[in-house]
Order: structure tokens, then sequence, then C-alpha cells
């Protein structure tokens, strides 16, 4: 839709150079375009790549004004099209060469890849795939959030200068809330954040700790990008790694994942902060008469909740039923099925539900996910919905 001349056709006469402008910053997003195109088999060959960029009106202006695209004025119509071709073969190379897609021996068949379907799924950057790609084996929750803290979707957020006293203060971080710090010489707390990718780390873990010291319009609007972003590249990452069979990258992915998409670490004392009708005030009140988590405030006398967050009857109720709309808890058994033979083992999980689910309309999922820790290795994965789960052998 984005090559389609009738989007932009109405405007064109009033607003030519918003659409020359948008179609310049076009033009090096013409891998990630070309690889949904290959993606959705509507483009199977190098052939049809390049009759696909002759079709597009990105061609219609590159011919029509060379120079504003930084090809040579004067090409006649052989020679641009020719450059256009030398640019869709050059990115066909680079999306064979980082295993994005398949070419025969030719280069002349292609055929796309799991990377390279989950690029296209999640809307992510070439640059991006590339970095998560390049994740190192035994990749952490620090390491998948610096990966995110260098995703070309966040290149846009800027370190500005009357922001880098508040930046400061946060990464030195005097009472130990945050999880992850930006360190420099001897593993020391770094006293200065001078990058973006800095600014992004340290307003990501600030975020996360579920009482946040920003709340600077501009920043709070960098964070809200931090988390929306930063969840759909680790909803990538994750299954990225479990297609990989990387156990431990897929499990701190996994876990980032959440915790950007609920903006708290899975640890964190305000885990009630998820639940409707609870703010940080609320929270912090709770937190106060030692109610942190779901069991606890299940356990809670409900006047007592409206005694220490200062609401009125029946607040205590409504927050206490809040808690129908969790998943159901979910035990895990592990057994040993048959003894070791020449060293592997048979085993057989058996998942459990505590309590009954509620009849909601909303549908809860979860990844089960089994492997060998040692091994750094995932044997099974399969996404289940917790309130009915099928029975697998």
């Amino acid at each position: 839709m984005l090559f389609d001349l009738g989007c932009i056709q109405n405007g064109l006469c009033n607003q030519e150079v918003d659409v020359v402008f948008f179609l310049f910053r076009l033009l090096p997003c013409i891998t990630e375009h070309l690889t949904a195109e290959i993606v959705q088999l509507t483009v199977s060959d190098i052939t049809g790549a390049i009759e696909w960029m002759k079709c597009s009106f990105l061609y219609v202006r590159i011919r029509k004004n060379p120079e504003k695209y930084a090809v040579r004025k004067g090409l006649t119509g052989d020679r641009l099209e020719r450059h256009m071709q030398d640019i869709c073969v050059q990115n066909v190379n680079e999306l064979s060469r980082y295993q994005l897609i398949w070419t025969d021996e030719d280069g002349f068949l292609l055929k796309p890849l799991e990377p390279g379907k989950l690029m296209t799924k999640y809307y992510l950057k070439f640059d991006t795939m590339k970095h998560i790609m390049q994740a190192p084996g035994n990749c952490s929750i620090e390491d998948a959030l610096q990966i995110i803290c260098r995703a070309e979707e966040l290149s846009w957020i800027q370190l500005r200068r009357n922001e880098k006293k508040l930046l400061n203060d946060i990464n030195i971080d005097k009472d130990n809330r945050l999880r992850f710090h930006i360190l420099g010489d001897k593993e020391k707390r770094k006293k200065r954040v001078q990058t973006k990718e800095e600014k992004i780390f340290v307003l990501a873990n600030d975020c996360l700790t579920g009482d946040p010291l920003v709340f600077d319009l501009s920043l709070s609007q960098d964070v809200n990008s931090i988390c929306a972003n930063g969840y759909r590249i680790a909803k990538c990452m994750k299954e990225y790694f479990i297609y990989r069979k990387n156990y431990r990258g897929a499990l701190s992915s996994a876990l980032l994942t959440k915790s950007l998409y609920q903006k708290v670490w899975d640890d964190s004392p305000y885990l009630l902060k998820q639940l409707p009708g609870i703010g940080m005030v609320t929270a912090k009140a709770l937190h106060s008469m030692g109610v942190k988590s779901f069991a606890s405030l299940s356990d809670a006398d409900p006047r007592k909740i409206e005694m220490v967050t200062g609401r009125k009857y029946p607040f205590g109720n409504h927050i206490k039923e809040s808690l129908l709309s969790l998943p159901p808890e979910i035990e895990m058994r592990v057994e040993e099925t048959e003894s070791q033979r020449q060293g592997k083992s048979k085993v057989m999980v058996t998942l459990t539900r505590l309590s009954q689910p509620v009849q909601t309309t909303k549908r809860h999922y979860a990844d089960m996910v089994v492997g060998v820790e040692e091994d750094n290795l995932v044997l099974f994965h399969e996404k289940i919905r917790v309130d009915e789960f099928p029975r697998y052998s």
C-alpha cells in the first residue's frame, strides 16, 4: 500500500514536497518491503522482485526526479532501470546473507525463511532483526534489553541536554531501585548518560521498577514508545530463540516481553498495579500493609484494604473481585517415566488447574517451553490456552 499511487494522489498537488520527502525516506526501507513480498509469496524470483519495484510509485518518482533519490541526473531509461535492478539484487543478496530468505545457487529463486517471516510478522526493521540474530547464545534479560535499546524503531529518540541530570541521578540509583545499570570503568555505575541508547536503557529500567521517577511529559512519551516498540521486538526475539532452540534466550525474552507489556518487572513489589482500579498510590498503600502479591491480596480483609487506602465501601470487595480477571493458577509436575538409557530420560509433564476459570470473553495464553538448561536447548514448545489446554504425550 505504501507504493500505491491511489493512496496519495488526492493530496499530491498541495503536498508534493511532503510526498517526495516521504518517498525519499521510503527508499532505505526497500529491504523490509521486499522481504514482506517474498514472505507473502507474491515475489518468488529475482525477475518478479525487479518487476515489483518497476510497478511501484517510487520507481515512477525516481524516473521523474532521480536527483532527489541520490541518483545521478541525466541517466537514460535503460541505465536507470539497470540501477534499480542493482538495488534490488543488492537487497536480495543482503537478505540471503543474513539467512532471512533462501536463494538457489544462481540467486534466482527466492523463498522466505523463518527469521524473514518473523521480521515481517512483527514489522521490524532489517537492522533490528540483524541485532536479534547476532545475540549471544546465553542471552540474558539484560542482553535482550540492550538489543531493544539499539533498535532502529527507537532511533528517533534523542538525548536532550536538560534531561541529563535526571537520567544521571536515576542511573546512580542511591536507593538501589533499578535491576540493571549503565556501567563504566571497573564495572562501576556511570555518573553520566552520554548516548541515546543509554537514555533508553535508563528509562526502561526506571519504568519497570513499577515506581518510576520520570514524570516529565516528553520523557513519559519516550517511555511509552520504548515499552510499546520494545514489547513487539521482545515478542519477535522470543519466537526467534524458540526457532533456534535457544532455551536461555527464549526464557529471557519471554520474561522481558511480559514485563514490557505490563510496565513492571516480574519481581516488583508493585505487581498489583496490573489489576484494574489499582494505581501507584493504592499499590503503595497495599504494600505498606504487607499486601505485595495476588495471593496476599486474596487473603486480605476488604475492610482493612478500604481503611489503609482511604477508600469507601465497597472498594475492597471490588479489588478482590478483580482477581477473577486473572488467568487460573496452574500447577506443573514433572515425573521421570523411564530410567536413563544412553544418557537420556523420558519424562511426563502434568499441568493441573488449581482454580476454575471464570467465564469471560478474554482468553489467556501461555507458552509451554520444555528445555535442558545445561545444554541451553529447547526440547518442546507449544502455545496453550490456560483455561483449556490439550493433552500431549
